[in-house]
């Protein structure tokens, strides 16, 4: 998995590139390294954009522990996820989901993602 992070404090939002393979450690690494940003501001907002990955390693498991985790950014910060496939965006409905925040939305489209996430930061 490669993952670009482009930090924009103008727009106070995080965008994540995520291409390759994705397992389940993957995802959790991914979490504990956003946690460790410190440039990254807790009321920003997120972009995670995974059309560029292959997550059929990711098992509803993986999911839910990464569900389980405490949030990086604060409960109301907007989190757009951004999937290539049908089966990528059940995964990630099942995120948004178990979180239960009303702050996390999926979309196939990366404009309309941006747009959403972008209006709320």
């Amino acid at each position: 998995m490669n993952v670009d992070q482009e930090i924009d404090h103008t727009r106070r939002l995080v965008i994540l590139t995520i291409s390759g393979e994705i397992t389940d450690q993957d995802l959790l690494a991914l979490a504990d390294r956003m946690a460790n940003t410190p440039s990254i501001n807790k009321s920003f907002a997120m972009l995670v954009d995974l059309r560029f990955a292959s997550g059929l390693k990711v098992t509803t498991e993986g999911v839910r522990k990464l569900a389980e985790r405490p949030l990086v950014l604060a409960a109301e910060s907007r989190r757009a996820v951004v999937v290539p496939s049908p089966l990528g965006y059940g995964m990630a409905r099942m995120y948004e989901m178990l979180r239960g925040t009303g702050a996390t939305k999926v979309f196939m489209d990366y404009d309309e993602a941006r747009t959403w996430v972008e209006a709320g930061s």
